[in-house]
């Protein structure tokens, strides 16, 4: 059995989304039962030059849609480039639910031969704005900025809520969305 880029991109990125949901519950959950104000959570963060909970979840969300590799002058999909905004629970909940319909509808012919051609970076997400930063193949663009950047805020974000008292474990990580596909 051979792995295709959809397999390592798209589908990975829609398990580890689910599983982000499920951390977020238990967050929410957790500020419920413990009578603690959201903002304590949604607003905390590892270290004072990071970002809070917020924006390592939307970050997640941005780099995973990011890693589908549609896009056929690649250009990131824009922010509002306010990345310090403030979410509930309930808005966050619904960036995940947006990037989780955009992601499942992404078929794998869509994507098919993508991880093999040139690629333009705008860090904006607008052509002529921000960083232009050009790259020989969409591998590149995934191995050494689409995943080290989901990975680091999708962990940054479990991290930030397990250090806050939110009783997770490696297997809310992993597995909460439910068991391992097979």
């Amino acid at each position: 059995m051979s792995l295709s880029l959809y397999d390592t991109t798209v589908a990975v990125f829609i398990r580890q989304l689910k599983n982000l949901s499920a951390v977020l519950k238990k967050a929410e959950k957790w500020c419920d039962d413990n009578q603690k104000p959201h903002s304590e959570l949604l607003e905390a963060r590892l270290a004072p030059d990071m970002y809070p909970l917020t924006s390592q979840i939307r970050l997640a969300v941005r780099w995973a849609r990011n890693g589908a590799l549609l896009n056929k002058d690649y250009h990131f999909m824009a922010t509002d480039g306010k990345p310090e905004l403030k979410h509930t629970f309930a808005e966050l909940q619904g960036l995940i639910q947006d990037a989780l319909g955009f992601l499942q509808s992404v078929k794998a012919e869509d994507i098919e031969g993508a991880e093999k051609k040139p690629v333009s970076v705008w860090s904006s997400g607008e052509e002529g704005k921000g960083h232009n930063v050009k790259l020989n193949s969409g591998h590149t663009l995934l191995t050494q900025a689409i995943f080290p950047n989901f990975w680091f805020h999708d962990a940054a974000a479990y991290n930030i809520c397990r250090m806050k008292g939110v009783p997770l474990g490696k297997m809310d990580f992993l597995m909460g969305a439910g068991p391992f596909d097979d």
